[in-house]
């Protein structure tokens, strides 16, 4: 499992950045990866209204941190964290900037009308903090946060807001904010830590083992986590396999190839899927393995992906007996 913190403060060490620290300490003590975005600090180019994104799926920004990194991370997240203090009645300005940015997520659900295959489980926890106290103070960020999550294909499952808080590290101060976190932990991470880990294994990552790895997820939603990985790393996914898989509704844009030690940020899986023959040996031999014996493409044309997703689809049902 894997939990993507959204800092939004531009207070290092504020009240916003101690709770959403205090939270992903607790997460990967009960067995999640985790990782912060310091939006302050992140460099990310402010979305420019242009509509490119609505028309090719991608955005037209390609070289900033967004691009490059955070729409993958956000992909390949079980539960985001967007943590951000009330300025105005809003939400912070810097978390704002990479909250616009993901208008390109919103048009592949939207506009190509594909789905994640994390979509269904993918959660979305809101931590606000204020130092007003006004009756409808939270509305913006609300709004802002429900329709954030939704474009990024995450349900928002929690949300934890604190008026009166404003001097640095008050929230210390604040009863019970520690057993806030440990609800919060109860209620998002640990339902997903326990999920059994299946790695698709293939020789370079990019079209078998992506593929496989999305049909099982979609099909065995809340049973298992899937990754997929190749023993010998390129640099992009297979785009006719993209593509192929985006027709049936899948969504594996911004998707990277991996290698064994980058699947599940590290954690050793459950089950080991090994697609294809050749291999001696793998990462994980005190791991179950499974083999499929489904030899690459003979090309990368339409047919030959669609051939492969027939045989994928198929040999699906081998996993049933096999996961919680």
């Amino acid at each position: 499992m894997f939990v993507l913190g959204l800092q939004g403060s531009p207070r290092k060490g504020g009240n916003t950045d101690t709770f959403l620290s205090a939270f992903l300490d607790r997460a990967a003590q009960a067995g999640a990866a985790v990782k912060t975005i310091q939006a302050a600090k992140a460099g990310i180019v402010p979305c420019k209204g242009c509509g490119y994104c609505e028309k090719k799926g991608a955005c037209v920004i390609t070289d900033d941190p967004m691009a490059m990194e955070i729409y993958g991370l956000i992909r390949r997240a079980d539960l985001v964290v967007a943590a951000s203090p009330v300025y105005f009645y809003g939400i912070s300005a810097q978390l704002k900037v990479l909250i616009d940015r993901c208008q390109t997520l919103w048009s592949r659900k939207y506009v190509l009308k594909v789905k994640d295959p994390l979509a269904s489980e993918r959660k979305g926890l809101l931590f606000s903090v204020a130092a007003s106290r006004g009756r409808q103070l939270f509305d913006g960020i609300h709004l802002t946060a429900k329709y954030f999550f939704d474009a990024i294909d995450a349900r928002m499952d929690h949300t934890i807001t604190y008026r009166g808080i404003e001097a640095k590290g008050a929230i210390r101060k604040r009863e019970n904010w520690t057993a806030d976190v440990e609800t919060a932990i109860e209620k998002t991470v640990l339902p997903l830590v326990a999920r059994n880990r299946v790695l698709f294994l293939s020789a370079h990552g990019t079209c078998r083992a992506p593929m496989a790895a999305a049909m099982a997820q979609h099909r065995f939603a809340d049973r298992i986590r899937t990754d997929y990985a190749g023993m010998e790393k390129t640099d992009a996914l297979d785009e006719t396999m993209v593509r192929c898989v985006q027709e049936t509704g899948l969504d594996l844009g911004y998707r990277r190839p991996q290698s064994p030690e980058e699947a599940f940020f590290g954690s050793t899986p459950d089950l080991v899927v090994v697609i294809g023959d050749g291999f001696d040996k793998t990462p994980y031999p005190d791991v179950e393995h499974l083999h499929w014996p489904l030899p690459a493409p003979p090309s990368t044309d339409d047919q030959s992906i669609k051939a492969l997703h027939f045989q994928i689809r198929a040999n699906l049902e081998q996993l049933t007996k096999r996961i919680r």
